[in-house]
Parts: C-alpha cells; structure tokens; sequence
C-alpha cells in the first residue's frame, strides 16, 4: 500500500517543518503539500528523488513500499509456517523463523511465532529442549516489553507460561498464569453475550468445540495418568478417563471431526490401563476404537461438515491441524501396539486384526 502523503507529513515532521517551509524548498504552494499529505493528489513524480533525498531516505522508503515488502515477505513465511506445522516439521520452522528474525529484529509476528515454534518443537535431547525455552523466554520478553499489539502479547504471554512451566520455573509461570483473565472474561464469553442470530449460533458451536476439547484436557489431567498421584487406583483412572470419552461424545455424537484425535488417544490410554489389569475384553474393546478414529483422524477430508444435535453444520477444516512430529495417529498407536503389557492379547486375533488395519495407514520415518 502507498503511504507517501503519510510519509512526507510524518518525514516534515520529524524535520520539525511546517507545510510552507516544505512548499519553499521544492517551489510549489502550501496548497500542494496539503493536498499530497491528504492523499488528494501526489507529488509530481519528477520530484520524488528529490524529496527522498532530502529527507536522508530511499524513494521506496518515502512511498511506504519498504513496510509493504516486509509485509509481504512476513505473510509469504508465516503460510510457511503454517504448512510445515502441518506436516510436523517444527524445526524447518524454528530454523526459518530464526533466520528471519535477525533480519527482521522488530517484526513482532515473526519473533511471537518463533516463540511458539521453539516451545513446540521436540528436540532429540534435553539439553536442546532446554535451550529452546530458555530462547523462547528471552525473545518472549523482548516482545512483552515492546510490542504494543494485543493478539500478539497475549499469545506471547501464553507461550512463556509454557516455556518457564518447561524449564521447571512453575513459581514464575503461577504467578503469570494468575494475572491472565478468567474463564469468564475471555472472547468466547464475551460474544456469546453480545451476539444475535445466525452470529451466536455460530459463536456458540465455534465455543463448544473448545469447550469439549478444554474439559477433555481438564478430565486427563484428573486421570492422573502418569501414576503421581497415589491414592487412585487403576480402576478410578480408567473410570475418570471415560467421563473424558462422555464429554466428546455429548458434543460431537460419532462424528468427530478433528477431535477424533481426542478419542484415539484417549481409547488408547484406557486399552492402557486395562491391559495393566490384563482384562483381555476391555483392552482390545478401547484400542478397537483407539484404531478407529486414529484412521478417521489420519484420513479426514479437507472438510468435514459435523452432524450433532449441538454442533450440526459446523465445520472443521484439516488445514488448521498442527503437530510437532512428522508421523501420524496410526503410526503412532501401532508403536505402542510393541509394548510389553499387550503381550497377554498379541496372538489374539482381534488384536492382529487391529495391527493389520493399521498397517495400511502407517509412515515410515
């Protein structure tokens, strides 16, 4: 975009000009200079080295093209960006975003997305992922102290809370963490108040996919699935797990859409606990399902319409799925299929049944 009447009325300002003394140097009225700061008309264009030249700036400068490029350039690496996320190719991004930040040193979008790339990625060794934080927290501080846009301080602010919580500062991350607005003060909230209409049906279907999948997390981490918790027992686990499954399924019904992924994983860590127990039935009933929506995760549309009483029309589009590893769901669970507590259930059939099923979808790293 050409922002030349802003430019040379900014330029005349920092010169500490007026619109007359301007007018004087270049022979013309003040009329004129008003009118190419209005936007009205522009300076003839045999005039414009000239004025770039007095004000110590290129024409490109003067014209506002300079901004534009870098705007340009920005949008051009972040639809990168977004494209290796996709495809779990975190540190092509952290390298990307690297680069670019040093030519780059204000750009704030650029230097918040490689604070979230580097909290992202998951590096071969601890040392490495220990680095990343401690860089996503000093960038993250630069960008909290300078940037004066909203969208990218939050994010930003989000983004530290989980590099400190990675490097073990949890006091720090707490003590952020409480000065973030509630629940009830967010968006979401917000315009499910304000919105009528055809707005609020969509505000409010849009809110509780994030809901189901918020109350999903929540429910995990009640779970207790890494065993820190001592006074649950398997059983308890399991059951706590399975409120998670009720949850999705009051929202979505069987048609998941990008929360399929939800219910693989969690099938998969309920087929988990049972197999602890060696309760054959349950076991194979969880990863069957586990196999089952890994599938229509890994093989979902571009789009995909959702058909819930609570959430029908909505769609989810696979283009805004992100991961951090270049596999997939199938791949995944049939990693997990090797693990020594299935060995009870490997020469059933149904359980070979599951891992000839997911060898179709499978990739090889």
């Amino acid at each position: 975009m050409i922002r030349l009447g802003e430019n040379i009325k900014k330029y005349r300002q920092q010169k500490d000009m007026t619109q007359t003394q301007l007018a004087s140097v270049f022979n013309v009225s003040e009329q004129a200079v008003s009118r190419w700061e209005n936007g009205n008309t522009y300076p003839d264009i045999s005039l414009l080295p000239a004025i770039a030249d007095y004000f110590g700036i290129s024409i490109d400068e003067l014209m506002g093209m300079e901004n534009y490029k870098d705007e340009r350039e920005t949008d051009k690496l972040i639809s990168l960006v977004k494209d290796n996320e996709r495809k779990g190719l975190i540190r092509e991004n952290v390298r990307l975003l690297l680069d670019a930040s040093v030519r780059y040193p204000k750009n704030y979008v650029i230097l918040s997305y490689l604070v979230g790339q580097l909290v992202f990625e998951q590096c071969e060794t601890e040392a490495e992922n220990r680095a990343n934080n401690e860089k996503a927290v000093e960038i993250a501080d630069r960008i909290i102290n300078e940037c004066t846009d909203r969208n990218i301080w939050n994010y930003t602010i989000n983004e530290k809370i989980i590099a400190l919580t990675n490097l073990g500062r949890s006091e720090e991350a707490i003590r952020i963490a409480n000065e973030q607005p509630n629940i009830w003060e967010t968006r979401e909230v917000r315009l499910s108040n304000l919105y009528s209409g055809d707005e609020l049906i969509s505000c409010c279907k849009n809110n509780l996919k994030q809901y189901a999948v918020l109350m999903y997390w929540t429910i995990l981490k009640l779970a207790d699935l890494d065993f820190l918790n001592e006074k649950l027992s398997i059983s308890e686990r399991i059951n706590i797990s399975k409120k998670a499954l009720d949850v999705l399924e009051l929202v979505f019904e069987d048609n998941f859409g990008i929360a399929s992924r939800n219910a693989a994983q969690m099938n998969r860590f309920i087929a988990a606990m049972y197999a602890l127990e060696e309760n054959t039935a349950s076991t194979l009933e969880h990863l069957e399902k586990a196999a089952e929506y890994a599938i229509k995760y890994d093989t979902m549309p571009e789009t995909v319409t959702l058909t819930s009483v609570l959430l029908s029309g909505s769609e989810d589009r696979r283009s805004t799925i992100t991961k951090n590893f270049t596999g997939n769901e199938c791949t995944e669970l049939y990693k997990r299929l090797s693990q020594e507590r299935y060995n009870f259930v490997r020469n059933d059939k149904r359980f070979k049944a599951i891992e000839k099923q997911l060898e179709k979808y499978i990739i090889v790293e």
